[in-house]
């Protein structure tokens, strides 16, 4: 959340790029802001939980539905989920507690990560200047 109260846009990541930095502890990830986005899998109402996954690489990770309860995607739909990274949570070595939800059927995930990629290195090359 910004100063305001509202919800920051959160930083795009890939949910294996979560997973890497917290397998190999190169990153804070506790209470950073981020953008994933996954196929929805297995929600569970009344815990408030679901699953996204990469539909590419089958990485999944467990994120907090508490904050946009009830809400309307489907199971299977292809969504982003923006919220603040959790460390530790119960049995889950990070969890995603979500603040947005949005589905996007229909985008093409692998255009979309060269999109990401082709981004991240614009703004390297613009900040190395």
């Amino acid at each position: 959340m910004d100063r305001r109260g509202m919800p920051s846009s959160g930083e795009p990541v890939l949910i294996g790029e979560i997973l890497q930095k917290l397998a190999d502890k190169t990153a804070e990830l506790d209470g950073k802001s981020v953008k994933i986005t996954g196929r929805l899998e297995d929600h569970d109402v009344q815990n408030c939980t679901t699953r996204i996954t990469d539909p590419q690489t089958a990485s999944s990770i467990t994120v907090d539905t508490r904050l946009i309860e009830p809400f309307t995607v489907k199971s299977g739909s292809l969504v982003q989920v923006i919220g603040e990274l959790d460390c530790l949570v119960d049995n889950h070595p990070v969890v995603l507690k979500a603040v947005i939800i949005r589905c996007v059927d229909g985008l093409d995930i692998t255009m979309y990560k060269k999109a990401l990629e082709s981004q991240r290195q614009y703004f390297s090359n613009r900040d190395k200047t």
